[in-house]
């Protein structure tokens, strides 16, 4: 199987893991004008329970997450509040800093079926903010200095209720 020559050229998010998002926030708004902000806990208690995974496990891994429109690219800045995951993972290893550039597709499973033919595979994933999405990290950071992260992103019908 091979990718379609377009599946990861066009990148929708750059994602940086902090210890302390408001203060990053209010600092990136504050200096470089970047905002506004929507900040949200994950997972989002409004959805209820939602599937986490952590290298294969079932994750317990709660997180708050910033995230900023630059264009056509999106900012995020996650802050680890519990449980193991991949965002502290990162911050114990290497501090603060850049940790992902995230892709969106309709459908990951041809795609991820094919990266691990070639030895990548997902560290941490699960459902995502919107019903019928789903995000995995990959395990990449070793291969390539940074962590790709691919997102299911299902279009919502609009709501139509006045």
């Amino acid at each position: 199987m091979d990718l379609p020559g377009d599946t990861f050229k066009q990148c929708v998010q750059v994602g940086v893991v902090v210890r302390d998002l408001d203060a990053k926030v209010e600092y990136l708004q504050r200096v470089f004008g970047i905002g506004p902000f929507r900040v949200i806990d994950w997972p989002p208690p409004e959805r209820g329970r939602l599937y986490k995974e952590y290298h294969g496990q079932p994750g317990q891994y709660t997180a708050r997450i910033a995230s900023a429109d630059l264009g056509t690219l999106q900012l995020e800045l996650v802050e680890p509040l519990q449980g193991p995951s991949i965002w502290q993972d990162f911050l114990d290893q290497h501090g603060e800093g850049i940790h992902h550039i995230k892709f969106s597709m309709p459908d990951e499973v041809p795609v991820l079926d094919f990266l691990a033919q070639n030895d990548v595979h997902v560290e941490m994933g699960g459902d995502g903010t919107q019903a019928g999405n789903a995000f995995y990290y990959l395990d990449t950071a070793d291969k390539i200095g940074f962590c790709i992260e691919l997102m299911r992103a299902v279009q919502q019908p609009p709501d139509l209720r006045l």
